[in-house]
């Protein structure tokens, strides 16, 4: 769950998603995906992996020449040549990756998927995509371009939501969070029921009604837009029903990272705003 630092504003909730920032698992991962989709094919002596190994050659000069600026007579050999060869393109583009700024790392991995080579192909970019789940970052390729699926307004509307005064509301949202910022094992379908369980329990405490349904207690609340009130309650039908995610839980369900963090986002705003119209 969020740390004292993170809930009150001294350390950004922005970290939990990796947005502005690239950390060194995160990092890891994706450099072993370039590794064995691109940089593990290149063998000059293997008949079979030398047009490859051209693609390569002719994809680092650009690289070189287009986004490192650099003079082409300075380009090292890919690998070494003799034994204790460290001046090799490979650790440069190694070095680079581990050290540069968060959107350096995403503008080279965008080059490469760029690149007329087409080394980085449509798997790759898949692949590259589910570690980027998996890690929490804010970005995605869609297509051949890196986009941000997660933004500082969204971010902004946990952290209000974070900052609600009873600790019953807090604790569901917090449980909500972890489970979707678990880099090991997110648990989405659960991460949905915890922030929707957050509203039901905002609701019931604005309403004064502890053991009301959301829909009753919505009706209880003064100062509420219908419109609003129709909106989560037909959300709440949703986790609710026979396909939703209270009743199938030992069954699986089609819910995804987005899913999940449309339902906290929208959940934290939520709460966040029946404390405001309350006041």
């Amino acid at each position: 769950m969020p740390r004292f630092s993170q809930r009150y504003g001294y350390l950004p909730l922005e970290k939990a998603f990796q947005r502005e920032s690239a950390d060194e698992s995160l990092r890891t991962k994706l450099w072993n995906v370039l590794k064995v989709a691109i940089w593990d094919n290149y063998n000059p002596h293997e008949y079979r992996l030398q047009e490859t190994t051209s693609k390569i050659d002719e994809m680092l000069r650009r690289l070189w020449f287009n986004f490192f600026n650099h003079d082409l007579d300075s380009l090292p050999n890919f690998l070494p040549q003799y034994h204790g060869d460290n001046k090799t393109a490979y650790l440069f583009l190694k070095k680079f990756f581990f050290s540069c700024d968060w959107f350096e790392l995403y503008d080279f991995i965008e080059h490469i998927s760029r690149d007329p080579s087409d080394l980085l192909g449509d798997e790759a970019r898949g692949w590259i995509n589910n570690v980027l789940e998996e890690q929490n970052a804010a970005y995605r390729f869609v297509g051949e371009e890196i986009v941000e699926i997660t933004d500082k307004q969204e971010i902004g509307a946990i952290e209000k939501g974070l900052e609600y005064p009873e600790k019953a509301v807090r604790t569901h949202l917090e449980t909500a969070l972890r489970m979707l910022s678990d880099k090991q094992s997110p648990d989405y379908r659960n991460s949905v029921k915890e922030s929707i369980s957050a509203v039901e329990a905002a609701c019931r405490l604005e309403s004064g009604k502890e053991n009301a349904t959301l829909g009753d207690a919505l009706k209880k609340i003064q100062n509420i837009h219908p419109a609003l009130s129709r909106a989560f309650n037909q959300l709440y039908g949703y986790t609710s029903d026979a396909s939703g995610v209270r009743h199938s839980l030992i069954d699986e369900p089609n819910i995804t990272y987005a899913d999940a963090k449309f339902m906290l986002v929208a959940c934290s705003a939520f709460v966040s705003y029946l404390k405001t119209s309350s006041t």
